[in-house]
């Protein structure tokens, strides 16, 4: 549905939970964040334009949030649906978007030697199917403005944290965000809106960067991937309960660390502390711990060590 002037938001189901993209329709050009999975053009993309009779060459810009495969694996269908569109992504997460095996191994399998954790088969495999990458036409940084009209250009913001090249888009004319997954509350709900599972943010100083530059921006609407519609007094709610999860992750993570544990320990030890979904997305934390982990070591608060082949964390 169009959920503010010239901004449609497009809620697509993945499992129990739903991704959503947007599109961005000027007087000149129209923008698409985002493609979902392999299936998400044919099965929701066409329809809606037909729906609001909206021709697809009118889609001029392709933007990629960022490098996860719910966001990135339709791109070859897109492609398809939009011949003369241009892909865009950031220039520190094309590697990825590009090709899905290089953010399986890179992204989604970097905690398996040094951690043990490892995605089963079938989820992967469920990646691997969903997925149709296609080159990326050009690359973007951040500051850059894509013009849909005389009336609305949209700036092209770079919010990492979640991950390297995470993008963002502010729509001045109507002061309104679409972060994506720039921030994660304090866990990626289902459709029903309980909590699927941990926050997975990576990079915790560049988080918190991203964080207070969209909380200082007090935008009239924040449009997610995962969450509802935020507007007004919610918007600060939403950013202040994804600031609070940073800090609870700290606390608890010094407390545990008076004695030495696995990043694979402490999945399981902190994550019913933490929040609330089911002990199966326990592993999930490993990705904002893990981050938490790496700033510790960098300020020189915690040691690493190994046991049984893992790394492990303890307090100095």
């Amino acid at each position: 549905m169009e959920i503010a002037p010239g901004i449609h938001r497009i809620e697509t189901p993945l499992g129990d939970r739903f991704v959503c993209f947007y599109l961005l329709v000027g007087s000149e050009h129209a923008l698409l964040l985002d493609t979902g999975i392999d299936s998400t053009p044919s099965e929701y993309l066409a329809p809606y334009l037909d729906e609001i009779g909206l021709a697809a060459d009118k889609i001029r810009y392709v933007v990629n949030s960022h490098a996860d495969f719910d966001h990135v694996a339709g791109n070859q269908s897109t492609k398809e649906l939009l011949p003369g569109a241009l892909f865009m992504c950031h220039s520190l997460d094309l590697a990825q978007t590009e090709d899905i095996e290089l953010m399986i191994s890179d992204r989604y399998g970097e905690y398996a030697q040094d951690h043990g954790i490892v995605d089963p088969d079938e989820a992967l495999d469920f990646i691997r199917n969903a997925t149709r990458t296609c080159p990326i036409d050009f690359t973007l940084t951040g500051g850059e403005s894509i013009r849909l009209g005389p009336e609305w250009t949209i700036e092209v913001w770079h919010t990492p944290g979640h991950s390297y090249g995470h993008i963002s888009l502010y729509d001045p004319r109507g002061h309104n965000l679409i972060i994506a997954d720039a921030t994660l509350y304090n866990a990626v709900l289902r459709a029903d809106g309980q909590a699927a599972f941990p926050p997975t943010y990576r990079y915790v100083d560049t988080y918190l960067a991203s964080m207070q530059r969209i909380a200082a921006t007090k935008a009239n609407f924040l449009f997610t991937s995962h969450y509802p519609v935020y507007q007004g007094a919610d918007v600060a709610q939403f950013m202040a309960e994804s600031r609070a999860f940073v800090d609870r992750i700290d606390e608890n993570l010094i407390k545990t660390l008076q004695t030495e544990h696995t990043l694979k320990d402490l999945t399981d030890l902190l994550s019913p502390d933490l929040g609330e979904w089911p002990a199966e997305s326990n592993a999930y934390a490993c990705f904002p711990l893990l981050g938490h982990l790496e700033r510790l070591v960098l300020h020189g608060r915690v040691t690493t060590g190994r046991r049984d082949n893992l790394l492990t964390y303890k307090l100095k």
